[in-house]
C-alpha cells in the first residue's frame, strides 16, 4: 500500500469518500515484464516501496498507486511481484482485486508465471480484466501480434477471454493514452463492490506512525467502517477503535468495500498485528482451523492430490500450512473437481464464498483452488452422499445469501441462534433477521424465539416427530401415566440428538412452547401432555390399582405407609411410583405429604366432618380436630396442612379458621 499515507486527525471532507471508485485494479504477469513500470506510467507513482526492490529493480512485495480517472474519480491499482518465489505475495495482492491487467512483455511473450498468475486469477474468481502487451519498443515488428495470438489461446475460459488487448511502451509512452481510455471504458460497466454486510478487510500491511499509532492497510471485501467504530483484529482476538481512515491520498469519513484503505487503530500494539490477519466488525466472525470447500485441481498439476496431502493454503493475505481431507475418494486427479476439508496448522478467518489457493509444500507449485463452503470447525464424514449433496447445494447458493441461510437451517441438526447463523453466513444481525423473516413467511423456517432462535421447517418437523416418538415410547414403558416430566423428556431428547452430533438442547423450552402453541402437546407446569394420547391400563395394572385402593380404604384416616402399599401391589419401586401418580391424577387418592396418602373417600369424609365442626365453632386446634376425627398426630398434621394448602382452612397461631 502507500509507503507513508498522509494521515491526519482532522475531520474528513465528505466529498473525499465520493471521489473514490470502489473497485480495485491489479497487475499480474511474469517477472521483468514491466508491471511496476506500467503502473508508474499510468499513475506517476512507482509502486515499489522497499529499498531492496528499488536497488534490485525487482518487485518483492505488494505495491500500490492510485489512478485518477478523467471523471475525477480515483481507483486503486495493486501491483504484485512476478517472481515464482513471491507467489504468496502475488496471491495476497490479487485476492483483493476486481479487475486484472495481465502484463506480457512483447519481447518475451508468455512465460511460466504468466500462466501461473492467470491460473491464480481464474481460481480467485477475479471477474474482469484485460491484457497489456508491454515493451513494444523492444520487440521486432509483428512479434507483439504473435504474442497477442498466444494470449488469446491462453485466455480461453478465463475472465480475459475476448477482452481488450492493448500494446504499450511505458518507456516511450506509446499506447498509454489508449490503455487509459480502454480502462475507463471497461470500468464503466464493471460491477462495484457491495457495501452490505459486516466490515472485513484482509490486512496487507502494518506499520506505526508517530503521533497516530498502529495503522493497518488492505482492501475491504465487504461492509463499511467509520471513525469511532470498533474493529476486531482476528484471529488475534483483540479489539481496537478506529481513530482515522485514509484512502488514495485523502482522509475519508468511511472506508467501504473496494476502497484500498489505511485504518488508524488505537488500543492495539503494532507488533501484535501482521499480514494475514483480518480487521472485522466485532462479534461476527470466528476463526477456524478446519473448513469445508470445493476444489478445482488444475489440469497441468504434476500429480494427483491425495487424501491427507500436505499443502500451502492461501486465502486473503494469509499463507498457512495444512493438509487436505478429501471427502470423495482417496485422490483427485489433475483436471478434476471435488469437495474436501482443509485442516490448518493455525486458525484463519474465512467466510462462505471466499476464494482460496492450494499449493504444494514442495515443490511450491499451484495445484488448484476453489471456494469456502462451510467455516465451522466440524469434521465431515467421508464418502457420504448426504455430505456431498449438502456441500453441492451450498456451492450453488453462494450468490444468494437468503438461500444460503436456508441451507444452514435445512441441514442443521437442530435450531440455531441468530448469532450462530451470522457467524456461519458472515452476516450482520439485521441481515439474519431479514432473511429468517422471509424464510418464515415462505414456510421454510420456524422462529422459536423472536430475534434469537430459528430452525428449518424440515428440522422442526423432525424434532416434533422425535419428541412424539420419545413420549409414546415413554408411555409404553409407563402405561399408568398420562404426562411426562420436562426433565425426563429433555434428557431423552438430548440422548437421541447425540446420534446427529448435538451434545445438548439449550432451545428445548422454546421448542416446547412452539409445539404447545400449535396444539401438538400441552405443557402443564413441569409436566408435558402429548396431544391425542389416552392412558389405557391393562388388566394387570387395573388389578394393582384396585388392590392399593382397597388397602387405603381399609386404613381410612390412618392409611398404610407407602412401603406397605408397595408390598400390597407387588410392583417394582418405579412401577409403584407410576401407579401412585396415576391414582393422584385420577383423583382417587389425595397426597397429604410425600409419604402419606389418603383414599379419596376417606379424605372427603374428613372434609365433611371438619366443615360440620366449623359450623359449631369458629376456631379449632389441631389437637381438637384430631380428637373429633379419631386420628393420631402422625396423620392429622399433614391432613390439616392439606386443608390449608387447598384453601379449606387458614392457620392463625395454633388454631385453624374456616376460609
Amino acid at each position: 500500500m502507500e509507503s507513508q499515507p498522509a494521515l491526519t486527525t482532522s475531520a474528513p471532507a465528505e466529498s473525499a469518500d465520493e471521489r473514490i471508485f470502489n473497485v480495485v485494479l491489479g497487475t499480474a504477469g511474469h517477472i521483468d515484464h514491466g508491471k511496476s513500470t506500467l503502473v508508474e506510467a499510468l499513475t506517476g507513482i512507482h509502486p515499489d516501496r522497499l529499498k531492496e526492490e528499488q536497488e534490485r529493480g525487482i518487485t518483492i512485495d505488494i505495491g500500490f498507486a492510485p489512478l485518477k480517472l478523467s471523471s475525477g474519480l480515483r481507483v486503486g491499482i495493486i501491483d504484485v511481484p512476478g517472481h515464482e518465489k513471491f507467489i504468496k505475495n502475488m496471491v495476497a495482492g490479487a485476492t483483493g482485486i476486481d479487475f486484472v491487467m495481465l502484463v506480457v512483455a512483447a519481447d518475451d511473450g508468455v512465460m511460466a508465471q504468466t500462466r501461473e498468475h492467470l491460473q491464480i486469477i481464474k481460481l480467485l474468481g477475479v471477474p474482469d480484466g484485460m491484457t497489456v502487451i508491454t515493451k513494444i519498443d523492444l520487440a521486432e515488428p509483428g512479434f507483439a501480434d504473435l504474442v497477442a495470438e498466444e494470449i488469446q489461446e491462453l485466455s480461453v475460459g478465463t475472465c480475459l477471454e475476448n477482452k481488450p488487448v492493448v500494446h504499450v511502451s511505458s518507456k516511450t509512452g506509446a499506447g498509454i493514452d489508449t490503455l487509459k481510455a480502454t480502462l475507463e471504458k471497461q470500468l464503466a460497466v464493471l460491477k462495484r463492490r457491495s457495501h452490505e454486510g459486516p466490515f472485513r478487510m484482509n490486512i496487507q500491511r502494518v506499520f506505526a506512525k508517530e503521533g497516530f499509532g498502529t495503522v493497518v492497510t488492505g482492501v475491504p471485501v465487504s461492509g463499511s467502517l467509520g471513525r469511532g467504530d470498533h474493529v476486531d483484529i482476528l484471529p488475534l482476538g483483540i479489539t481496537g477503535r478506529v481513530k482515522g481512515l485514509h484512502a488514495y491520498q485523502h482522509t475519508i469519513a468511511r472506508a467501504r468495500a473496494g476502497h484500498s484503505t489505511a485504518v488508524n487503530v488505537t488500543g492495539i500494539e503494532r507488533l501484535a498485528v501482521m499480514r494475514g490477519m483480518v480487521a472485522a466488525t466485532p462479534g461476527i466472525f470466528k476463526p477456524t482451523r478446519l473448513f469445508s470447500a470445493h476444489l478445482v485441481h488444475l489440469p497441468d498439476a504434476p500429480y494427483p492430490l491425495k487424501h491427507r496431502a500436505p499443502v500451502r493454503f492461501h486465502a486473503g493475505t494469509v499463507e498457512v500450512m495444512g493438509k487436505v481431507l478429501l471427502l470423495d475418494g482417496d485422490q483427485l486427479v489433475p483436471g478434476a473437481e471435488g469437495y474436501l476439508q482443509v485442516h490448518l496448522e493455525e486458525p484463519v478467518l474465512l467466510a462462505p464464498g471466499d476464494r482460496y489457493i492450494l499449493r504444494h509444500q514442495s515443490p511450491m507449485v499451484t495445484l488448484g483452488g476453489g471456494q469456502v463452503l462451510d467455516v465451522r470447525h466440524t469434521k465431515r464424514k467421508r464418502q457420504s452422499v448426504e455430505v456431498l449433496e449438502e456441500l453441492a447445494a451450498r456451492r450453488q447458493a453462494l450468490g444468494d445469501p437468503q438461500a444460503f441461510l436456508e441451507l444452514l437451517l435445512r441441514y442443521a441438526a437442530g435450531p440455531k441462534r441468530f448469532e450462530e447463523l451470522g457467524s456461519e453466513a458472515g452476516a450482520l444481525p439485521a441481515q439474519v433477521e431479514k432473511w429468517v423473516a422471509a424464510l418464515k413467511k415462505n414456510k421454510l423456517a420456524v422462529v422459536l424465539k423472536q430475534g434469537e432462535i430459528a430452525v428449518g421447517t424440515n428440522v422442526f418437523e423432525g424434532l416434533a416427530q422425535r419428541i412424539a416418538d420419545i413420549m409414546n415410547a415413554f408411555f409404553a414403558e409407563h402405561p399408568a401415566l398420562s404426562t411426562m416430566g420436562r426433565p425426563e423428556l429433555k434428557s431423552r431428547l438430548e440422548a437421541a440428538l447425540l446420534q446427529v452430533g448435538l451434545a445438548e438442547a439449550p432451545w428445548f423450552d422454546e421448542l416446547l412452547n412452539v409445539l404447545s402453541s400449535r396444539g401438538a402437546l400441552k405443557c402443564e407446569g413441569n409436566e408435558v401432555r402429548l396431544a391425542g394420547h389416552e392412558r389405557k391400563l391393562d388388566a394387570r395394572w387395573a388389578s394393582k390399582a384396585q388392590q392399593v385402593e382397597e388397602a387405603l380404604k381399609a386404613g381410612a384416616l390412618q392409611p398404610p405407609e407407602l412401603p406397605d402399599l408397595e408390598a400390597v401391589s407387588g410392583l417394582k419401586p418405579k412401577e409403584f411410583k407410576d401407579l401412585l401418580k396415576y391414582l393422584l391424577e385420577t383423583k382417587r387418592i389425595v397426597e397429604a405429604a410425600p409419604d402419606i396418602v389418603f383414599h379419596r373417600e376417606a379424605y372427603d369424609l374428613a372434609v365433611g366432618k371438619v366443615r360440620t365442626l366449623f359450623e359449631q365453632k369458629a376456631e379449632w386446634t389441631t389437637s381438637e380436630i384430631r380428637q373429633e376425627l379419631g386420628m393420631n398426630r402422625k396423620y392429622v398434621v399433614p391432613l390439616v396442612e392439606t386443608f390449608d394448602r387447598l384453601g379449606l382452612t387458614v392457620r392463625v397461631g395454633d388454631k385453624r379458621k374456616r376460609v
